[in-house]
């Protein structure tokens, strides 16, 4: 991480309030609100370099919580530092995605280098990324960002994004450092 260039999220408190109707469940019907006001900078030599909107608490309708999870946003990246690896394997995400890595969650669990968790018996649980919101399905971004505990933005955003970290000679396998702050 020899970079110069951080990546900062700033937290929206009203982000965590995401369900429309807070006395019923957790829906794609209803857990649209407060979607994606949180600000994702980065920044070189204290000067913003490039800017938009993200979602990142998570809002994904998982039904029955996963073991471990106190929280129905427990996967959620913890305010705090992290270390963001980028234009990571897309795998089956639209565009370059970068990884979140070296963090807990708000549950307290451990994102590891790989991006992973890893539970009690040694499984490795879910990939913790910084990806578009775009749908193969509807062939565009969906309506609002759904994050499962990854940073999420705009398609437009993060080829913008990518666009300017190449500029500033960012390839893949560098590393950035992050941090969450809430406001």
């Amino acid at each position: 991480m020899e970079n110069k260039i951080e990546l900062v999220v700033s937290r929206s408190k009203a982000s965590y309030k995401f369900r429309a109707d807070e006395s019923k469940p957790d829906s794609f019907e209803n857990n649209w609100k407060n979607n994606s006001i949180d600000g994702l900078a980065l920044i070189r030599e204290n000067k913003i370099i490039f800017d938009c909107k993200c979602q990142s608490v998570a809002n994904y309708c998982f039904g029955d919580m996963s073991p471990g999870d106190t929280v129905a946003h427990g996967d959620t990246i913890a305010p705090g530092k992290f270390t963001l690896r980028c234009f990571v394997e897309s795998r089956k995400f639209h565009g370059e995605i970068h990884a979140i890595c070296d963090t807990i969650d708000i549950d307290g669990q451990r994102i590891n280098r790989k991006a992973m968790q890893t539970s009690a018996n040694g499984f490795q649980n879910g990939r913790w990324l910084l990806h578009d919101r775009y749908s193969f399905k509807l062939g565009r971004d969906t309506n609002c960002a759904w994050s499962a505990g990854c940073i999420i933005v705009s398609s437009a955003d993060l080829a913008a994004f990518n666009k300017v970290l190449r500029e500033n000679g960012i390839k893949a396998g560098d590393e950035i450092r992050g941090i969450i702050v809430e406001i």
